[in-house]
């Protein structure tokens, strides 16, 4: 699980399997999204403690942000 809190995903990278399932739940006082810089994702503004979830089903580097907050930026490595 990432935490989206505090204006940063938590933790900022992460490794999962081809297959793997990643949930964000996002804890913070304003709302953010997850959106993939490839577009291949992304979610809806979400904020007090709701959660959203991605399978990975292709092997590589995916980066992220917040549409909201560009400068929130985060990986996800799917081997």
């Amino acid at each position: 699980m990432v935490e989206v809190k505090n204006f940063a995903f938590m933790p900022a990278n992460v490794t999962v399997p081809v297959g793997g399932k990643v949930t964000w739940k996002f804890d913070d006082s304003t709302a953010h999204t997850v959106t993939a810089d490839d577009n291949s994702f992304s979610s809806s503004p979400m904020q007090g403690g709701q959660t959203f979830s991605h399978t990975f089903t292709t092997a590589g580097t995916v980066k992220y942000h917040c549409s909201i907050h560009p400068e929130m930026i985060a990986t996800i490595v799917v081997k």
